[in-house]
């Protein structure tokens, strides 16, 4: 089986990956990981050139990974088939030991540099933040640099990695630092009792159109769990709503209430349904 993640190796996509591949029971010689340079292209490889891919949805402190969510809408046809939550903390490393005066650049995913933004601006307020493809990225990019003070930000296991040096450790913002991962399949899991569905759907634009949805969930009995809004990429002001709703897309009572919605929303698309888990690894 072919699995792909956001690379280069090292990143947190594949840190959850290996979450997964313990916890799913799949063992692991039976699985070939595939590192891909931007999420966009984990999840448009689903089906064509990889089985699987895992790319991140929400970080407990920046909230949802919008590339995901439009891709999923907007792009692709692969389905969420599991989600896994990776426990996050990130350093700050460099190819040498120097004070922080001393540095000039820190690369990383904006993600993560989103997440210790505060401890940046206080301790480096004179360094350039470098956005880069993944947290595996900057700490390569750190490691082959010929320039001085050059620094990166990511996961502890970059450092063993890329042969660097420990600068600061756990300088998130703030220590519930989680992040969300979906694994994304040509098809979404069966029931367990326990479960999650995903759905997209745009309203009309007129007074109470979206409450006439969400009451289809609450009459129900129906628990949703996160709703957000994105831009349909149509009309300026017109936008797609984003929710994930507690049951399973088969069964009773979601089942009814998903063609309901389908009936009075002007699109509705289900991105799958998947067992309600929290898969966890110490950092």
């Amino acid at each position: 089986m072919n699995i792909g993640f956001l690379g280069p190796k090292g990143t947190f996509s594949e840190e959850a990956l290996d979450v997964w591949i313990e916890k799913s029971g799949t063992a692991p010689e039976a699985c070939t990981k595939i590192a891909f340079p931007t999420i966009i292209d984990v999840i448009n490889a689903v089906d064509s050139q990889i089985d699987m891919g895992i790319v991140p949805i929400e970080n407990s402190l920046e909230g949802s990974v919008n590339t995901t969510i439009d891709c999923l809408i907007h792009e692709a046809d692969a389905k969420i088939h599991a989600e896994v939550v990776l426990p996050i903390t990130q350093h700050l490393f460099a190819k040498e030991e120097i004070p922080f005066d001393k540095i000039k650049y820190v690369y990383s995913h904006p993600q993560a540099l989103y997440q210790c933004r505060k401890f940046l601006m206080k301790n480096l307020p004179n360094a350039e933040l470098k956005e880069v493809s993944s947290t595996a990225e900057g700490a390569r990019i750190a490691s082959e640099s010929a320039l001085p003070g050059v620094a990166a930000v990511g996961g502890i296991s970059l450092v063993k990695l890329y042969n660097l040096k420990v600068i600061a450790n756990n300088i998130q913002d703030g220590k519930n630092n989680m992040t969300r991962f979906y694994v994304l399949s040509d098809k979404d899991a069966e029931p367990t009792g326990n479960d999650k569905t995903t759905i997209v759907f745009s309203t009309a634009n007129r007074p109470g159109s979206l409450f006439a949805c969400l009451k289809i969930f609450a009459d129900k009995n129906l628990n949703l769990t996160k709703i957000e809004s994105r831009p349909s990429r149509r009309v300026l002001g017109e936008y797609i709503f984003f929710i994930e709703v507690e049951g399973h897309r088969r069964i009773e009572p979601l089942k009814s209430a998903i063609e309901e919605l389908k009936r009075i929303s002007g699109f509705c698309k289900i991105l799958g349904s998947y067992p309600k888990m929290c898969l966890t690894l110490s950092n």
